[in-house]
């Protein structure tokens, strides 16, 4: 890997530590987007040189993903156990992300593959869907950071008019991350005990995360 990141170094003329950086943002974040401050030049890099990317991850048990429609670019783990387990708060929020997306998708309220919505909608479409009385504001403010940081929403300002109203974009890792399989199974869900769901974790099998 010493001499393939030498060679590859060599051939761009930058500094080898420019490859090693971008490889470690991805391993603590997961994924990158052109279209995010300060991941670009990490997103250009990784999309310049795939090739390389992909063996480094591959050595790792990980494989590359790279959309350059939507200039996103992530790696996803092959094995179970690199998976990060949620709870079911987590696993139902994620469902409920993905069903705003996807309504945003087909009513062409996107850009750049990111669908805008924020805190309130979120949270009033989860009592809607999964008849669950809405989480404290200190589990919410957690949730919603641990999907920011596997770059499936980029959290923005609160709202003027309502300080506690963040604006949230959704990106298009939420496809990667709930399948079509996993999502229909919210339409079923009726609200009953974790230990009586009817959700399984089978349905997010490449995401990096899994339910518990």
């Amino acid at each position: 890997m010493l001499r393939e990141l030498k060679r590859v170094s060599e051939e761009s003329g930058k500094d080898p530590q420019e490859f090693q950086q971008t490889a470690n943002y991805l391993l603590a974040n997961q994924f990158v987007s052109a279209f995010k401050h300060g991941q670009r030049r990490h997103f250009l890099l990784v999309e310049m040189y795939q090739q390389y990317f992909s063996n480094i991850f591959d050595a790792l048990g990980m494989k590359l993903y790279v959309n350059e429609n939507e200039r996103l670019a992530g790696v996803l783990p092959v094995e179970r156990e690199a998976f990060v387990r949620l709870k079911t708060d987590e696993t139902l929020f994620l469902l409920v992300l993905r069903q705003i997306y996807e309504e945003k998708i087909e009513n062409f309220e996107v850009d750049n593959g990111f669908v805008a919505t924020n805190s309130v909608t979120i949270l009033e479409r989860y009592v809607q869907l999964v008849k669950r009385e809405i989480p404290t504001e200190t589990r919410f403010k957690e949730i919603l950071s641990l999907f920011s940081k596997h770059g499936v929403i980029i959290r923005g300002k609160a709202y003027e008019e309502d300080s506690k109203n963040l604006m949230i974009n959704i990106t298009p890792v939420i496809r990667l991350i709930v399948t079509e399989a996993y999502l229909r199974q919210l339409e079923s869900f009726n609200g009953v005990d974790p230990e009586d769901d009817d959700v399984t974790d089978e349905d997010i099998n490449e995401s990096g995360v899994e339910a518990q």
